[in-house]
């Protein structure tokens, strides 16, 4: 999930499984259609089922919901739901700790089964989850709360097949980090001082890109071929967007178009924007020279101001 600089939980290695409810099922399913009213709210999403990417959850605030089927469900108790590649497994972020550590419901949507994961303890949290291209492994951010702020830490690894989840404080890292996965699964990427910093899933520093501005929101920073990185661009810039060449690390494209915030990319030359429209809100497809191609979705102003957020989940 993200907007413009976003928001998410997390802890150490232990696994509890427990006897935990399947996330809720829809009360109604209907057959996949083109149009989508998205309950609880008056977001209409417009979908074609030849489409690289689908709506597969959302929040509004800090309630999530989830879709199976063609239906959404809301999930009480969660602040936050992400769906892996093909649909087959997401990651639940409760909205509390229990027992003073916090934690991620792992869920196998195909055997309608999960297991819970202890990820950090209080005063830490673990969100903003992000999986793998593969679907083998979600990365989460970990967060401490200082003031009124709260301050990246470092990240939490969860193992969808050993179930497991293993916390990494990061030295030196960026307050404002928020932890994605490159192309490969190797490493994971965030923000740092401006630019972009590639880690080791040790928390070592790999790489850094200066002057990149931050990497942008959506559930994958990177093109679906892994040669572009996507960021909000430097305040130096004109433009909002940029591109930039994952392997050498120079600029490849300066997008004009100011959206309100970034959800990933549709393909290799396309990439989704919310953008402002007479006093509400559209997500569009948006090619690389700024020009919108496409409505994925209509959103109304007051939706938008209770911090809606839309997760895309790659087909």
């Amino acid at each position: 999930m993200s907007v413009t600089p976003g928001i998410y939980r997390l802890l150490g290695c232990a696994v509890i499984a427990v006897s935990v409810a399947a996330l809720t099922p829809p009360t109604a399913h209907a057959a996949e259609s083109a149009d989508l009213t998205l309950p609880d709210t008056r977001v209409t999403v417009r979908e074609d089922p030849a489409d690289p990417l689908k709506v597969t959850s959302y929040t509004v605030g800090n309630v999530a919901y989830l879709r199976r089927d063609a239906g959404f469900a809301k999930q009480t108790g969660y602040q936050e739901i992400t769906v892996g590649p093909k649909g087959g497994m997401a990651v639940a972020v409760p909205t509390s700790y229990s027992g003073g550590r916090d934690s991620v419901l792992l869920a196998d949507l195909v055997a309608n089964s999960s297991t819970k994961i202890q990820t950090v303890d209080k005063p830490l949290v673990a969100k903003f989850a992000h999986w793998t291209r593969n679907g083998g492994k979600a990365v989460l951010t970990v967060q401490r709360k200082n003031g009124t702020a709260w301050e990246t830490t470092g990240f939490v690894v969860v193992d969808a097949t050993a179930k497991t989840a293993r916390r990494v404080n990061v030295t030196g890292v960026d307050r404002t980090a928020r932890f994605r996965w490159s192309p490969d699964g190797a490493d994971v990427v965030a923000a740092y001082q401006g630019g972009t910093r590639f880690y080791g899933q040790d928390g070592a520093v790999r790489r850094t890109l200066l002057r990149t501005g931050v990497p942008a929101g959506g559930e994958d920073v990177f093109s679906p071929s892994g040669k572009a990185l996507m960021t909000w661009c430097p305040v130096t810039y004109t433009e909002h967007v940029c591109l930039w060449s994952r392997t050498s690390g120079k600029l490849a494209a300066k997008v004009n178009v100011q959206p309100k915030a970034l959800l990933g990319w549709w393909d290799d030359k396309h990439f989704l924007a919310v953008v402002p429209s007479a006093g509400s809100y559209r997500v569009v497809v948006v090619d690389l020279k700024g020009k919108a191609v496409r409505v994925l979705a209509a959103i109304s102003a007051e939706d938008w101001d209770k911090k809606l957020y839309l997760s895309y989940t790659r087909r």
